[in-house]
């Protein structure tokens, strides 16, 4: 059973964000750019710049150190920190590297490429690394359980979808000159559930469960409304059925 959950944690950090992807190129050329350029606002945004302060800078400081010891203002600060990064980068690069754009696919491959690209770092070279293991005879080496390995695939499919549904708000209130509304939103509900994962096992005691549970009713939650707007946005203010591809592509 652990080398399935293996499996199935490499299928959703590489195959999910790479099949997605190919879809999106099939209905439109081109968006392999929206897709790197997510890739990208994820890179720079926490690996190069949030990460870096949270491990390095702020440690420093004593006012961090008294952060800590509350859950509830240190969730919300870990929760507002990523929202305000991610989503400034999120709408950054839809802004302004995919200026013009009207399609929806390419919001749909620019969170692809944000989540995918989180996955594959932050938690798909683990999968890689146990499988080989397992595939060697040496799985017993390999410190996650199978039901951890699972949850963990689980929460990636799940942050993926966040990540879509993000970029698909952000995507919509650029291209409805809504941008700065959108981005509240996104960077509202990332500190919200963010932000909990830290408060929710702290403060109330909930396990592995609970919390994967509350993760994957954010991610579901957000995927379907950036799906709604975007809805909103290919029907085109009335336009009929027929011109609504022809008016997105204006």
């Amino acid at each position: 059973m652990k080398l399935a959950g293996l499996i199935f944690g490499v299928v959703v950090c590489y195959a999910v964000p790479i099949a997605g992807l190919v879809l999106c190129m099939r209905r439109k050329k081109g968006v392999g750019k929206a897709f790197f350029a997510g890739m990208t606002a994820f890179v720079i945004s926490q690996l190069l710049i949030r990460v870096p302060i949270l491990q390095f800078v702020l440690p420093q400081f004593a006012w961090f150190t008294v952060l800590q010891m509350s859950p509830w203002a240190y969730g919300i600060f870990l929760g507002l920190s990523a929202g305000i990064f991610e989503e400034a980068a999120r709408w950054i690069g839809i802004r302004f590297f995919l200026k013009g754009k009207k399609s929806v696919e390419y919001g749909l491959a620019f969170g692809l490429g944000h989540g995918g690209i989180e996955a594959m770092v932050l938690v798909g070279l683990n999968f890689i690394v146990g499988l080989g293991m397992e595939v060697l005879g040496q799985g017993a080496l390999f410190p996650a359980e199978t039901k951890e390995i699972f949850l963990a695939g689980g929460e990636r499919l799940y942050a993926i979808a966040f990540h879509v549904g993000a970029s698909l708000l952000v995507f919509y209130g650029i291209s409805v000159g809504k941008s700065v509304r959108m981005l509240l939103i996104a960077i509202g509900l990332h500190t919200v559930f963010d932000a909990a994962i830290v408060i929710l096992p702290s403060v109330y005691g909930v396990g592995q469960m609970g919390i994967w549970s509350y993760g994957a009713f954010g991610g579901v939650l957000t995927l379907a409304a950036g799906i709604l707007v975007c809805r909103k946005l290919e029907r085109g203010a009335g336009v009929e059925p027929g011109k609504r591809r022809e008016q997105m592509e204006k």
